[in-house]
């Protein structure tokens, strides 16, 4: 386990979500949380205004390179939500296969460490149980549930449970998935995420990570597909043109000129 973060088992889980709820709003009826937007305008209004809380959402790999990717966006997207604490579950499977959260990354994309719980559980039927507690907690910005490819755990009746709970709490739910094979489930919207080039900055550093995002259910409306950059200064998602566009090489003509001798 990576240092400073510590999988947490159910009773802490149990702990957590108590402490939480004992220091949250005592009033059950305040108005529903408002959708997390993109700030991309056609991406927000595609979106009924930008992606729906109390429900749940799912987020997949396109393939089995890209699973940074999607993890990095499903963490951009609990960021965006302007709230502190956020719930990552997986069971053994997906973490032997995908790895453990790497720290320094959960904190270069917004996300507060000191307000971060990651649940490591033995099986599938766990960690939806723990997601559907979770999700009635209203004092989580997000719950994250990691799911492996090819899985027929989130089937349809799953996962309107999953979305029942998230009504109750006003949560919002993001099922992570593997690469793989896709069942027909409930969730709000699906996401199918790849990974694309960055861009160096004005100093020749690391650019901000860039995301390819295809939407392919959408029960709000219609469907479509963005490149997307991540401003984690800023916390916010940024359009291609914003990203920056790499320049033409220096010796273009002259290596052109040699090939075509």
């Amino acid at each position: 386990m990576p240092s400073g973060l510590a999988a947490e088992d159910f009773g802490s889980l149990r702990r957590t979500i108590a402490a939480l709820e004992a220091g949250g709003p005592r009033d059950r009826q305040k108005a529903p949380r408002p959708p997390v937007t993109f700030e991309i305008k056609a991406l927000d209004e595609m979106l009924g205004g930008g992606l729906a809380s109390a429900t749940v959402h799912e987020i997949v790999a396109s393939a089995g390179g890209d699973l940074s990717a999607a993890t990095g966006f499903a963490c951009a997207v609990a960021a965006r939500t302007k709230r502190k604490h956020v719930l990552l579950i997986q069971h053994d499977f997906t973490a032997w296969e995908g790895g453990n959260p790497y720290v320094p990354g959960l904190a270069e994309f917004g996300l507060s460490l000191a307000h971060f719980t990651h649940l490591r559980v033995g099986h599938t039927d766990d960690a939806l149980w723990a997601m559907a507690e979770a999700l009635k907690c209203r004092a989580f910005a997000a719950v994250i549930g990691e799911f492996p490819a090819n899985s027929n755990a989130l089937d349809l009746t799953v996962t309107r449970r999953l979305i029942l709970a998230a009504q109750q709490g006003d949560g919002l739910g993001l099922l992570l998935r593997h690469a793989g094979t896709l069942t027909t489930n409930a969730a709000t919207t699906r996401w199918q995420v790849a990974a694309r080039p960055s861009v160096s900055d004005e100093f020749g550093g690391l650019g901000i990570p860039v995301f390819d995002l295809e939407l392919t259910k959408n029960r709000f409306g219609p469907c479509g597909h963005w490149t997307l950059g991540w401003n984690q200064h800023e916390q916010r998602f940024v359009e291609p043109l914003s990203v920056g566009v790499a320049g033409e090489v220096a010796d273009g003509p002259d290596r052109a000129a040699v090939l075509a001798n």
